[in-house]
C-alpha cells in the first residue's frame, strides 16, 4: 500500500509544478508597477466623442483667449489626410509646449474602423492630442463646424477668441498652416 500512495504523488508532481508556476507567475504580475489611468500614452485617442455637442465646446475659445487653436479632422481611409498629416505632426511638434497655439487631431473614422486608428498614429508618428468624433449625424455637425463645409476631408480649423475663424475644407501645406496662425495671431 504505501508504494501505491508514492506512485500517486509522482504522478500528480507535474500538476503541482504547474499550479506552482501559475501562482509564481500570478504573483510576479500583480506585483509589476501599473501605469496610472491618467497618463496618456503616445499614439491614443485621448476620448471618443458619440455626439457633436460634446466636442463643440472644445471647438469655440473665450472671447479674451488669445491662443490660436488649430484644430484637423481626418480620418484613416482619406488619401489627402495621409497627404497632410506629416505636416500636421510636423506643426504640432513645433508648438506642443507653446500656450498661444494648441493643435488638436479629430478622428472622424466610423465606431466600426477605431481599432485602426492607434496603429495608424504609430504609422504617422502623430502624438499630440488625439480625439475621435463618432457622431453618426454628420450633416449636423459639418455644418456647425463651418457652413461651407462639404464634408470633403481633410478640414482644418483655425479660430482664436470667439471672432475668428477660418476653415479648410483640403489638405494645407505646412507654409499654408504657419501663414493661418500667423494671421490668427495678429487678429485683435
Amino acid at each position: 500500500m504505501m508504494v501505491e500512495f508514492t506512485n500517486q504523488q509522482t504522478q500528480f508532481r507535474p500538476m503541482r509544478n504547474f499550479i506552482g508556476f501559475c501562482i509564481l507567475l500570478f504573483c510576479i504580475l500583480s506585483c509589476s508597477p501599473k501605469q496610472s489611468s491618467t497618463t496618456t500614452s503616445k499614439f491614443t485617442v485621448s476620448k471618443v466623442y458619440d455626439d457633436y455637442d460634446q466636442l463643440a465646446s472644445r471647438l469655440t475659445a473665450r472671447p479674451s483667449d488669445e491662443t490660436v487653436y488649430v484644430v484637423n479632422f481626418w480620418a484613416t481611409w482619406c488619401t489627402q489626410c495621409r497627404k497632410e498629416i506629416p505636416e500636421m505632426v510636423r506643426l504640432d511638434e513645433k508648438y506642443r509646449n507653446n500656450k498661444n497655439v494648441k493643435v488638436l487631431f479629430v478622428n472622424l473614422d466610423e465606431p466600426s474602423r477605431q481599432r485602426m486608428v492607434p496603429s495608424f498614429l504609430r504609422k504617422y508618428e502623430i502624438s499630440g492630442e488625439v480625439v475621435a468624433l463618432t457622431d453618426p449625424d454628420q450633416e449636423k455637425w459639418i455644418e456647425a463646424i463651418d457652413k461651407n463645409w462639404n464634408g470633403s476631408l481633410p478640414g482644418t480649423l483655425f479660430f482664436k477668441g470667439n471672432q475668428h475663424k477660418k476653415f479648410y475644407g483640403y489638405p494645407l501645406t505646412y507654409s499654408e498652416l504657419e501663414r493661418n496662425i500667423g494671421f490668427m495671431k495678429n487678429k485683435r
